[in-house]
């Protein structure tokens, strides 16, 4: 009897651990998976395994925007602005050739737009952070595959307007308020472009004047 009972607990490890291992691959084979290690590792502050599971986790779901925007953000947490720059710039090449179509949380699908306004709030913290040469590389990338884009053409202009480099920002300007004549930003940095041209106009009137 005790030989029948100790073969049954045998088998009920052996069928419960192969259940076990059929749950885990169907798990470790989720995208969720990876989100929730990734997490997982932040929290136990292990940065490198979050980083190790979030590049596996895209490298098998290339489509699933929330782990390459959360990249993103791991790279923003460790204040590297060329770690940002790369990932975003990945994510504009990807969408070149999944035609825009991402999944985010739980596989909701996103298009587009959904991905260049989370772009775009990194672009405002490239400004804040005074990485214009980053901010301006994404700009121009974004255009490459949108060139409509009124929000990327703006970026590049303040971004030329705070270098002094009027003549570039007023192009760019021009051009997003061309495509969207009411845009509330776009008019305030034509005017605000018109108000420096105008002042520098009199600094120089006034030198010549003491000359």
């Amino acid at each position: 009897m005790k030989k029948i009972l100790a073969a049954l607990i045998v088998i009920l490890i052996g069928v419960g651990g192969y259940v076990g291992l059929q749950i885990w691959q169907k798990n470790r084979y989720d995208a969720a998976f990876y989100a929730e290690q990734v997490n997982l590792s932040l929290r136990n502050n292990q940065p490198q395994e979050a980083f190790n599971f979030v590049n596996e986790g895209i490298l098998l779901f290339p489509q699933q925007l929330d782990l390459r925007f959360g990249k993103t953000y791991m790279c923003q947490m460790l204040g590297d602005a060329k770690c940002i720059k790369d990932e975003l710039l990945k994510i504009l090449h990807f969408s070149a050739t999944n035609n825009n179509q991402w999944l985010w949380l739980n596989e909701e699908p996103k298009d587009n737009e959904f991905m260049l306004g989370i772009l775009q709030n990194y672009q405002k913290s490239f400004w804040e952070a005074g990485n214009l040469a980053e901010m301006r590389e994404i700009a121009e990338a974004v255009l490459n595959y949108f060139p409509d884009n009124v929000e990327s053409l703006n970026t590049l202009a303040i971004s030329y307007l705070k270098e002094g480099n009027w003549q570039e920002a007023e192009s760019y300007l021009k051009a997003a308020h061309q495509l969207r004549p009411d845009d509330e930003i776009v008019n305030k940095n034509l005017q605000k472009l018109a108000e420096v041209k105008t002042n520098q106009a009199q600094k120089m009137q006034k030198q010549e004047n003491k000359e």
